[in-house]
């Protein structure tokens, strides 16, 4: 396992020990680097370009993820409406 699979599987851990976000998710993005910051320096240490494409591809997996829970949460509201 890569050193970009080993922080993005820690980083679902951690993501993991929370139920809820509230109102302010990007709170919780400090807390959450102090939490992964070993695997970070780790990757930063051995900066190889493999690891970046790795890390780039689960951003944008993130995005297209955000992208359809937005989508179904728009449809929800509209189903709503209706009845």
């Amino acid at each position: 396992m890569s050193r970009a699979s080993r922080l993005i599987k820690q980083l679902d851990k951690v993501l993991d020990r929370y139920d809820t976000f509230g109102d302010d998710p990007e709170s919780f993005v400090d807390p959450v680097l102090s939490d992964l910051q070993s695997q970070i320096e780790a990757i930063l240490d051995k900066s190889k370009t493999k690891h970046w494409a790795e890390i780039y591809v689960e951003r944008d997996r993130a995005r297209i993820k955000q992208a359809v829970l937005n989508r179904l949460m728009g449809l929800s509201s509209q189903s709503s409406n209706r009845e």
